[in-house]
């Protein structure tokens, strides 16, 4: 028995799972984002930084010091806090990428596993709109370089929503509940907090509205026909030149936008991002810009940045069909047990040998050693003699 939420994996997942996440980390690295890794364990106060009962809402302990600590809930409050302690006299913008677990409470209604890998980046120091691109085409990139062929980035905005709340004049315990309904979407809640404040009929209607835009790039048209103030006019603007960015650098046809994207965790503050495949119910990755967050650390830079739920994208490459190399499976040789020197020089020649003991049986191909020389025998029935080399070259290793 294993905890609600958790799971064990099994080699043939195991090996698909590794395949996605080799392809994500070389991608990332193409790009200049080196890997990270921050501990398991942080201080419970450092992702209460964050102020978002999600993160806040994980298992906790205590050190011998009386320290409460806790598992890592998510990672990029962690990567920031890492930013702010280790890289403030580094120089900027800060790319870095991770392939890593984190562990939440099961929610299963929020399709949320207890334990779950993501493979992020995160670039740091830049605010503008040619940052915000940067990672949307990263995004559009990775899931190509998995062989993804049909999928689907949604494009919306933070700061477009919050100043379209802003402009309610809602007060502020009306403003914090409103807000938090959005998020939500618990829209009955919304109508009730509007009408005890008695937010005028017109700036309703125009959120009704604007919750409801969602296709292709002729939504921001639409949404700027809607803005209601200067702020809304500027995101909107920003998000333009975002999808012209994007669509330059090859990816546009990736894009979608949905001007009632609202992101789980509150931290974000400008673009949101989600993306989707066909088959796969859930948001393969999302993300976005979180100016701010750092600066609850103690150094006040801007960032930006996504991270691929690993799981969902296996799942979403075995929907299109797209079969994933991993390490090669490693080829039966008995005998192999007791002769260590010769399992030796097979892998010295690259292949992956499973070493088992003289007489034990296998299905080919496998390997046997007669007198001086090797002898693969293949699934078909064929038979290839010779030294190692041969054996790798039969082998394509």
């Amino acid at each position: 028995m294993i905890p609600e939420g958790m799971r064990d994996v099994l080699p043939p997942q195991t090996v698909r799972l590794r395949a996605v996440e080799d392809l994500l980390r070389a991608r990332f690295a193409a790009y200049g984002y080196g890997e990270v890794r921050t501990p398991w364990l942080e201080f419970a106060a450092t992702l209460e930084e964050a102020e978002d009962d999600v993160l806040s809402g994980g298992y906790r302990l205590h050190d011998e010091q009386g320290h409460e600590l806790m598992v890592r809930t998510d990672m990029t409050v962690p990567v920031a806090r890492m930013a702010a302690d280790r890289c403030d006299d580094a120089p900027l913008p800060l790319r870095f990428s991770y392939v890593a677990p984190s562990i939440r409470p099961w929610a299963p209604q929020r399709g949320q596993d207890g334990e779950f890998w993501q493979a992020g980046a995160e670039l740091l120091g830049l605010d503008s709109a040619e940052a915000d691109a940067e990672c949307v085409a990263l995004l559009c990139d990775a899931l190509t370089g998995l062989g993804l062929e049909e999928f689907t980035v949604t494009l919306g905005s933070a700061a477009y929503l919050m100043a379209l709340i802003d402009s309610l004049d809602l007060p502020d315990d009306d403003r914090e509940t409103f807000t938090a309904a959005f998020g939500d979407r618990d829209y009955p809640l919304l109508e009730s907090v509007a009408g005890n404040a008695a937010v005028d009929e017109d700036a309703l209607k125009v959120l009704w509205r604007i919750i409801e835009l969602s296709g292709g790039e002729e939504m921001l048209g639409q949404a700027r026909r809607l803005a209601r103030n200067d702020v809304m006019e500027a995101a909107l603007a920003r998000l333009a030149r975002v999808r012209d960015l994007v669509d330059e650098a090859g990816f546009g046809r990736h894009l979608a936008f949905d001007f009632g994207l609202v992101q789980e965790l509150g931290y974000y503050s400008g673009l949101i991002l989600e993306a989707y495949a066909p088959g796969v119910g859930l948001p393969l990755a999302s993300g976005g810009r979180y100016d701010g967050l750092v600066a609850r650390f103690e150094w006040d830079i801007p960032g930006v940045g996504f991270a691929v739920a690993v799981d969902r994208a296996s799942d979403a490459l075995a929907e299109a069909g797209v079969p994933l190399v991993g390490a090669p499976a490693a080829v039966p040789f008995p005998g192999g047990l007791e002769a260590p020197a010769r399992t030796a020089e097979l892998r010295r020649a690259g292949i992956a040998v499973l070493a088992l003991p003289e007489g034990a049986a296998a299905e080919p191909p496998l390997i046997v050693r007669r007198g001086g020389a090797y002898t693969l025998r293949l699934a078909d029935g064929r038979e290839v003699g010779g030294d190692a080399a041969a054996v790798a070259a039969a082998l394509g290793a």
